[in-house]
Parts: structure tokens; sequence; C-alpha cells
């Protein structure tokens, strides 16, 4: 149901979304609370094609009656426990998958939060109580997702993750189509802690950090720090314990450029330095690109279609793919910038490529 998407498992989720740590890359919390969500939506797509009683009763010594769990129900009931507080507090001004928001719906319908932790345990009348509240609980869930209520909310929230999705995989196509060999730069940008944290003015944090980007743009554009751009593609992120950040994707040509590393600290220095007057922070992804597994920054040419692919399909897609299980809320305005398409010339420079001399060459009569 969502395998287009389900692309992030934890070693994905670590190639992609690092800081360094004692020389290591790291998971923060934040993103793998995302991965929380997947989880969540997975729970919530079976239970939505589930049958039957997932709890029922059974006697246990001197005749007690306790409760019976399949192993679908067990997983429900240990998810409910977590709760959403922490969800809350890190994305305190968000909105969730269609899924993901049935499941914070369960939990705002469960009174007692204490009976989900000690459910094994209860017997005879407690017990029964229990199975006709979370068999309730159960039957609400699958009603609710598949309502058509539900389903027109999930066919929008599915039809503008996949449309930015394919927004960016075109983008990027069109400058290989211009462009042979591109220096691909993926720095985060971000702010000392507590600077715009959006805790107590969320919105006007949010206008300040994307005038700091407005400007960024702009410079970026006119060859400062670096000359040469070809384009690129920037998401704001917010988290209660990161606060405001950009992850920030650049594309150079590759016949101009070479040291992408050097290219990053740049353009994160000029971000601290220039853009936030000392207040930015950067972290440089190229200067650990050997720590990646599927290496889709650094210099790339259009043949080289394991990187190509790494790219278009793990760094690039991160911009855009996150956004399916949790994202801005609309309130905040755009949160996902990208470069104008390239036009295509009539005229192209330079050496044909492989697959154009290949058609250019007239086939011999057999």
């Amino acid at each position: 149901m969502i395998s287009e998407v389900d692309w992030i498992d934890n070693g994905g989720a670590l190639d992609l979304m690092v800081e360094e740590v004692g020389g290591l890359p790291v998971l923060r919390v934040e993103e793998s609370l995302v991965l929380e969500l997947r989880s969540i939506e997975k729970l919530m797509c079976e239970l939505a094609g589930s049958k039957g009683f997932l709890f029922s009763s059974c006697t246990h010594q001197r005749d007690r009656i306790k409760i019976k769990a399949e192993r679908l129900g067990r997983n429900f009931v240990n998810e409910l426990k977590r709760t959403k507080g922490k969800f809350e507090r890190c994305f305190p001004s968000h909105e969730v998958n269609p899924y993901v928001e049935v499941f914070f719906k369960c939990i705002d319908r469960v009174d007692d939060i204490h009976s989900l932790k000690d459910w094994p345990t209860l017997r005879n009348g407690a017990a029964e109580a229990f199975l006709v509240r979370i068999n309730d609980l159960v039957e609400f869930v699958r009603l609710e997702l598949s309502s058509d209520a539900f389903k027109s909310v999930l066919k929008r929230f599915r039809k503008a993750s996949f449309k930015r999705i394919n927004s960016l995989e075109c983008y990027i196509d069109a400058l290989f189509a211009q462009h042979s060999r591109m220096l691909v730069v993926r720095v985060d940008l971000s702010y000392e802690s507590g600077f715009v944290s959006g805790r107590e003015d969320f919105y006007g944090d949010v206008k300040r950090v994307k005038a700091h980007w407005a400007k960024m743009q702009k410079d970026l554009h006119k060859g400062i720090p670096v000359d040469g751009l070809l384009g690129f593609a920037c998401k704001l992120e917010y988290g209660q314990l990161k606060g405001f950040h950009f992850h920030l994707l650049l594309f150079y040509n590759g016949s101009n450029h070479r040291q992408d590393g050097v290219l990053a600290r740049m353009v994160g220095e000029y971000w601290r330095d220039s853009i936030t007057a000392g207040a930015g922070r950067y972290f440089n992804c190229n200067a650990v690109k050997e720590k990646y597994r599927y290496l889709g920054i650094g210099m790339i040419s259009f043949n080289q279609l394991d990187r190509v692919s790494a790219l278009k399909n793990r760094v690039a897609s991160y911009l855009t793919k996150v956004d399916y299980w949790i994202r801005l809320s609309p309130e905040s305005g755009r949160s996902f910038f990208r470069g104008n398409m390239p036009k295509l010339k009539s005229v192209k420079r330079g050496r044909p490529r492989a697959h154009e001399l290949a058609q250019a060459v007239p086939r011999t009569a057999a």
C-alpha cells in the first residue's frame, strides 16, 4: 500500500540524517520519531485489513477469566501505551499522515492509559470490561479507515506527496539532460540552541527563518560564496529539540568544480557568518560521504546509474518523502523550495553522449 515511499529503514535513515558525534554519524531524536510514525502507519494498515476479535477471553486457574490477545492486538496496545505526548512536544505545529491521525484519535479515546500497561494481569470483571473497550476501539479504527471521508483525506495527502517527489526527480533529470557531470553538495543549515526556537512565537520565527533563506537563495544565485550554481532544492523542517533547520541540496558544474567538501564548507560558513551573523550552524554531509552506504553526493556523471539512483531515491527523496509521514502545517506556508526547471536548449554543445551517438549512426541494410 505504501511501497512507493516505504524506503526509510534504519540503515537508510542513518545514511541520510546524520550528525557527527565522536567521529560517527548518529540518528537524531526527531528522525527516530519519523521512523516511529512510519511503524504506526504500517500497524494501522494491518488493522484496516484485519477481521474478527483481536482480544478474547479464556479461563485460567479456578475458572478465573483472563484476556487472550492476537499478535496484532498486542502490537496495537503496545503502541498505544507510548502515547502521543512526545510527538506533540517535538512537532508542535505539524500535520501527520492520515493513518497516524486516526491512531492519535484512538489514544484520545483511551480513558485510563494505565490500564493498557496492566491488561495481561486483569481477571474476571475487570478483564471483561477491558475486552469490551479494546475491541470497540479496534472496530472504531476499522470503521474510520474504511470511511469515504478518510479515503478522501488520504488521497489528497498522497497526491501532494507524490507530486513533490515527481517534481524533484524530473528536476534532477532535466539538470543532467543539460550537464553531463555535476558536483552535488548537501549541507544541513540550522541555528544555535535557543535562537528562533519557535517556542514562544512560532509563526514569527517562521517568518524570520524564511527571510534568512530568501537572502541565502538570492546570494547563491549571485555566485556567493561559490559561483556556477546550476540548481538547488531545499526543505525547511522544525523539531522541538533541533529547532528550525534546512536540508539543502546544491548542484554545481562538474567541469568547473571538484572539491565538494570544500564547497559545502564554504556554503555552511557563509550561512553561519554572513546570513545569520554568527547564530547559524551547519553540517557538511560531503565531508563524511565515505560513511554513506549509498553515495548520491559528490561528483556524479549522468551515466553513473548507481550514483544517480542514490541521488534521486535516497538523498534528494528525503527532502520530499518524509512529508508523507509528517510535515509543517499549512499555516507555516511553503516548506519546500526548488530551482526553476531548466529550459531545453535547441542546440547542445560539447561531445555527444554515447546514447546520442548510437542514435545518430545509421543502420546498415541486412
